[in-house]
């Protein structure tokens, strides 16, 4: 399954307080150069090593130069970008057809063969490329990227190229993610020059998006300009000129906001969105209304003789989860009541039912009927200040009907070995983020043991899984999602604690845009001339 790792979630970054408000646009770089050109300064948290690939801090600046094969819509649906379609009959060979006229930014054409290169140099392992691990669900990658011993192939089997426009593409099984899977930083095209020597291509890309790079300084600032050769799709009110500004404190990043300096910051600590109410009002602050991070207490089936589900399904019971989003988090996150987020097709709200529901008189009638005296020790990042406050509350409510839970705080690498060495001693809080907009990333998620060390399995609900990758339609394909979900949270091996809110701070001359609740800055619209 096409997944990134699960990773630990983000801290609340404390802040000094400010007053002052933005009223209207500021001049550059609120929206204007001296030459009357649009313009904006994008807060990039951390040093820009790399810019190809997914997560990493030059990711933001990859999208902007990136024209991918598909592209993702607000609502989270499919819409073509460098693909003129992307078709299947039976959700196993994919046939894609290429759109004519597009080009890199150098002026070399983009053909059928363009993929096709691309995708068996990203997919060999031996070329060590970042976004190698996307490709796993296409036939021949395992020849390509072998556990143990050397390749025995040099091209992906399952990859055909049929003339110039078209090319098929052959999933290990049925898969009716691949439009979704399409639209990723992973499968961006390369031109053949980038192959010779692919460390330097990094450093400046000649990308076929809407973006050229026009300088990079990896420890200060990347700045982007518009190609007027491109012949592809361009976000309403994009600016003609993008600066991606190297930032390594997020207070100091929020303040240049405030200030003016800069213009927007993409994702805002829980711990400054009040301040960022405040000092920037509604017109500075836009929280993104679809959720693509979630999260989860998991329990990993090892423990299951330890606490029987009984305990499980009182410890999902004492957690008052509306009152840890709006007190404390002050609306920063909003209760999941499912293990998918509202960005998904498939999401529910009462998907996780009663013991998502707070009610410690049931959670004590549960406790007394396992017959559990022990302690739960709540595993959590030390590093991380949001799973502290959650933890403690978490403690003190399980007081209320004579439960011990222990926050336990763990260093985040020693957690992370924890984890990983199946040695966990009671739940821990996880994070979860999406690739994409499909409810595969929620659900299937859960099965791949490589994801949350759950060593979990049923495999009624994992031909689920399968029969909804293989779905004809997406109506059909939702419903056998929601069959799989139930069964998971059924047996309580991860409950859905909270989504995050996604705010946007950012000066009044811009209103931020996502694709399917992932903000991305070069979608940025700029409403000031």
């Amino acid at each position: 399954m096409n997944r990134m790792r699960s990773r630990l979630a983000v801290g609340i970054v404390a802040a000094a307080a400010t007053t002052t408000l933005l009223t209207g646009c500021l001049g550059q770089p609120a929206g204007g150069t001296a030459d009357g050109e649009t313009s904006l300064v994008a807060v990039n948290n951390g040093e820009i090593g790399r810019i190809t690939g997914a997560q990493n801090p030059g990711s933001q600046i990859a999208m902007a130069l990136c024209e991918p094969l598909t592209g993702i819509e607000e609502d989270g649906t499919v819409f073509m970008r460098g693909a003129e379609s992307v078709e299947s009959e039976d959700q196993i060979t994919w046939t894609v057809t290429v759109a004519d006229g597009h080009t890199f930014s150098d002026g070399t054409e983009i053909t059928a063969q363009t993929y096709v290169d691309t995708f068996n140099f990203v997919g060999a392992g031996a070329n060590a490329m970042p976004s190698n691990y996307a490709y796993g669900p296409i036939k021949g990658y395992d020849e390509l990227n072998p556990a143990e011993g050397e390749p025995t192939a040099t091209e992906f089997s399952g990859i055909t190229l049929i003339d110039e426009s078209t090319f098929t593409i052959e999933m290990k099984s049925p898969n009716n993610d691949v439009p979704y899977i399409l639209s990723q930083l992973a499968f961006c095209p390369m031109p053949e020059s980038a192959f010779a020597d692919p460390i330097a291509y990094d450093k400046k890309p000649i990308g076929n998006g809407v973006y050229t790079l026009e300088k990079l300084d990896p420890q200060v600032e990347a700045v982007l300009k518009k190609d007027p050769d491109y012949q592809g799709w361009v976000p309403d009110g994009a600016a003609d000129e993008i600066t991606f500004r190297v930032y390594t404190d997020t207070n100091t990043a929020y303040q240049d906001v405030v200030a003016g300096n800069a213009d927007v910051l993409r994702s805002l600590p829980p711990g400054l969105i009040a301040q960022g109410r405040n000092a920037l009002g509604e017109e500075g602050l836009t929280a993104i209304d679809r959720n693509t991070l979630q999260t989860y207490f998991t329990w990993p089936t090892y423990l299951d003789a330890t606490f029987p589900i009984e305990v499980r399904q009182a410890f999902s019971m004492i957690v008052d989860r509306a009152s840890i989003s709006t007190d404390l988090f002050k609306d920063a996150t909003v209760p999941a009541p499912s293990l998918m987020p509202n960005s998904v097709s498939a999401f529910r709200e009462d998907a996780c039912g009663q013991y998502c529901t707070f009610d410690p008189d049931a959670a004590k009638d549960l406790i007394a009927k396992s017959g559990f005296t022990g302690t739960i020790p709540l595993n959590y990042s030390s590093e991380n200040t949001t799973d502290a406050a959650t933890a403690l509350a978490v403690s003190n409510s399980a007081k209320e009907i004579g439960l011990t839970v222990e926050p336990k705080p763990v260093p985040a690498a020693a957690l992370s070995e924890t984890i990983n060495s199946y040695a966990l001693d009671g739940p821990v809080i996880q994070l979860w983020g999406s690739s994409f907009p499909a409810p595969s990333e929620w659900v299937a998620s859960v099965y791949v043991d490589a994801n949350y060390r759950l060593q979990y399995e049923d495999p009624e609900g994992q031909a689920l899984v399968a029969q909804a990758l293989a779905a004809a339609t997406p109506e059909e394909a939702d419903e056998l999602w929601q069959q799989a979900e139930d069964r998971i949270l059924a047996d309580q091996v991860i409950q859905p604690l909270y989504q995050q809110v996604m705010y946007i701070a950012h000066t009044a001359c811009m209103t931020p845009h996502a694709a399917g609740g992932d903000m991305q800055i070069y979608r940025t619209e700029v409403t000031c001339s």
